[in-house]
């Protein structure tokens, strides 16, 4: 459903309130309303009416259509697909801003949203680096699903590690102790990274590789 995007900042500024307060009031997350606002699409009507009672006025002056699928167009042929089916791109310094993506503070908004059928995935990026040449190449996009359950680690697998400093894509293997892991470079000439698990502060598998090589 698209919204009036201009109208409801209005109305949040008029209640003296900030888009976390709104997220809160609605019981999503902070990152989950910015994305809404920044798409302009509001994928539950449930939640648009009780947006319209935090803001004392009526949900029809919330919305612009009552319409949540949007045309898309691949060789030719036109497609629909609901708005909750678009997947965030941010475009990252790999050494700033993360900790706004896996805390959902919502201060990060997605540089735009894209449509992969079929993909399950919490975001993409761009990945910048050599590390993991062929596999993976500089200027390729990555799309990550963060993994919720730490207790149990994909060896083998292609991740990407968020921690205080850092974003870390390697492959997980298994550390000299219980309490480690090792993130691994397909190049020799790289050394392996030993970690503490509880350096992690978020930790995500990397789905899907959509080739974008950069000179």
């Amino acid at each position: 459903m698209k919204i009036n995007k201009e109208l409801i900042k209005l109305l949040i500024k008029k209640k003296s309130l900030k888009q976390k307060d709104v997220a809160q009031k609605l019981d999503v997350s902070p990152q989950d309303f910015n994305n809404w606002m920044f798409r302009g699409i509001f994928p539950h009507y449930n939640k648009l009416e009780k947006l319209a009672e935090i803001l004392d006025t009526e949900v029809t002056e919330l919305h612009i259509e009552n319409n949540i699928s949007e045309p898309f167009t691949i060789y030719g042929k036109k497609l629909s697909f609901n708005s909750d089916e678009l997947i965030p791109f941010y475009e990252l310094d790999q050494h700033v801003g993360l900790s706004a993506i896996w805390n959902n503070d919502g201060s990060l908004a997605p540089k735009d949203f894209i449509y992969l059928p079929g993909l399950n995935a919490s975001f993409l990026m761009t990945y910048y680096g050599s590390g993991m040449e062929p596999q993976l190449e500089n200027g390729d996009w990555i799309a990550l699903r963060r993994v919720s359950d730490l207790s149990f680690f994909n060896y083998g697998s292609l991740h990407a590690i968020a921690t205080k400093e850092q974003i870390i894509v390697r492959t997980l293997k298994k550390g000299t102790n219980e309490r480690n892991i090792r993130l691994c470079s397909n190049k020799k000439s790289i050394d392996d990274i030993e970690l503490n698990k509880k350096a992690i502060k978020a930790l995500y598998v990397i789905v899907s590789i959509v080739k974008r090589n950069l000179i």
